[in-house]
């Protein structure tokens, strides 16, 4: 998890410096006179005049046929599902021991080393709440490796027995990752990943081969689990942008081919008389204060006319992943009646693992519930605490690499680190309160001061909860009311 926006950390490092007094000559030791270079030409370009959107526009916002289907949002059926996302499975046949492993594992705030057991408790108890259909927003796999993906196809064949209706959709993380490998003693070697086409082949039973219609640019799909309900599987990931030995692209975007026919299935569920949801990697909204300029990166690109199209189109409910965290925002138009649900759903293997529950009732009435899995096989007591110490330790020791990095010092980081870490938790877990104190900086010097210029309203972000509530809330449908 970087816990500093890219452009922050530019700025960062270039106003960072300690016991020097010729910048200049810092900067290009540091080779940072292109960054700076950089920095301004981004704030020239902030300044000047903005040039005009040439985004083409929406049937609905242009054709007034389309405009007239919008007049009256089909009812949702009753229906019972469940959404559980980011599993990052990794099977122990690609390394589970030795010091390449035990680096990754320090490096890193995710219980990788849990994910099997994780799993396993997860899919039994979904597979106890009895639901009609699942549905998976993405990072199914560690970093897209074929075995892990052949490993976790073969477990959603077993909780198909019980629940026969699962859809998948890939993460940032599953298709062409150049990070692909396996763990060998004090070394990693590269294995093979999977090529969108083989990622559709793999899950084939999981909405791709059953589907009501495909996108010919993506893989996205639309099915109908239960009669009346159409569910727009979205594939918002630029992995074709994804290069050997190199981390993932992050950021997801849509096409304006994909946008076309999302709203072309949106047109033919209209026509057809059939609600929609939808479920998808990235968000649609912010969940926080400050989101997109801290981390633009888990929101898709143009967000605004994404979530512009679902709210005109009627589509209350939207699922996503990808961050991690337990949160649900409203984006709502001007227009009557016009609005739609971020519902972004945490990671199994980041506290406080995560799955939600959702029952929509004749009345339009959507009640979401969060579940928690507080057990697994190699603890079956004490586990909620264990993965609430993991990802705080696990985020604290990114923290304070971060803060090293820009030359913090060991006693403002002591002081810094533990807020910013414990803010970052509770964003996971939603349904956030702010400290009764601010992160204190008395006693702070320069450089923890001016990180805390750059932090302090991403800490103060993430102790936000902007409206709704996060784990337990009921939603009217038909106006928006929330409680």
């Amino acid at each position: 998890m970087p816990v500093i926006a890219h452009e922050t950390r530019d700025v960062i490092s270039l106003i960072f410096f300690k016991d020097r007094w010729n910048i200049a000559g810092y900067l290009k030791e540091r080779g940072a006179v292109m960054k700076l270079i950089h920095v301004f030409f981004i704030i020239a370009l902030a300044a000047a005049p903005a040039s005009c959107d040439r985004t083409p526009a929406m049937q609905y916002e242009k054709d007034p046929a389309s405009v007239e289907l919008l007049g009256v949002i089909p009812d949702y059926p009753a229906v019972r599902f469940v959404v559980f996302s980011d599993t990052h499975y990794h099977d122990a046949s690609l390394g589970s021991s030795g010091a390449a492993y035990a680096n990754y594992l320090k490096d890193d705030s995710k219980l990788l080393h849990l994910s099997g057991e994780i799993l396993d408790a997860g899919m039994e108890k979904i597979a106890a709440e009895a639901p009609e259909f699942i549905i998976i927003p993405g990072d199914l796999t560690k970093d897209g490796e074929r075995i892990n993906h052949e490993r976790f196809s073969d477990k959603l064949g077993k909780l198909a027995k019980r629940v026969p209706r699962i859809y998948v959709v890939p993460g940032n993380h599953d298709i062409n990752n150049g990070m692909a490998c396996r763990y060998v003693g004090d070394a990693t070697e590269p294995v093979e990943s999977i090529s969108p086409e083989e990622f559709a082949k793999i899950y084939a039973d999981y909405g791709f081969s059953n589907s009501l219609a495909r996108d010919e640019s993506s893989l996205s799909y639309a099915v109908e689990p239960v009669a009346g309900l159409m569910v727009l599987a979205l594939d918002s990931c630029k992995y074709r942008e994804n290069r050997p030995g190199k981390h993932t692209e992050t950021s997801g975007s849509f096409s304006e081919a994909t946008m076309k026919w999302i709203e072309a299935m949106l047109i033919r569920s209209r026509k057809d008389k059939k609600a929609v949801i939808a479920f998808m990697h990235h968000g649609i909204v912010e969940h926080y204060p400050h989101n997109e300029k801290y981390y633009a990166r888990f929101i898709v690109d143009r967000y605004e006319r994404v979530s512009d199209l679902f709210a005109a189109y009627g589509v209350r409910l939207v699922f996503t992943g990808h961050y991690h965290s337990q949160d649900i925002t409203m984006k709502k138009l001007e227009s009557q009646n016009r609005f739609v649900f971020d519902i972004e759903t945490g990671s199994f293997v980041t506290h406080p693992c995560p799955y939600r529950v959702i029952s929509i009732d004749r009345h339009q009435s959507a009640r979401v519930e969060s579940r928690f899995i507080t057990s697994i096989a190699s603890k079956p007591g004490g586990f909620e605490k264990y993965s609430y110490d993991y990802t705080y330790n696990g985020t604290l020791g990114m923290v304070g690499k971060t803060l090293d990095k820009y030359m913090v010092s060991a006693s403002d980081t002591r002081s810094l680190a533990p807020d910013i870490a414990r803010a970052y938790l509770a964003h996971l877990r939603g349904d956030e309160k702010l400290p009764e104190k601010p992160t204190a900086t008395d006693g702070l010097g320069l450089l923890g001061r001016l990180t805390m210029v750059f932090m302090g309203t991403l800490i103060e972000g993430w102790n936000t909860d902007l409206p709704p509530a996060d784990n337990n809330i009921s939603m009217n449908l038909k106006t928006g009311e929330w409680r």
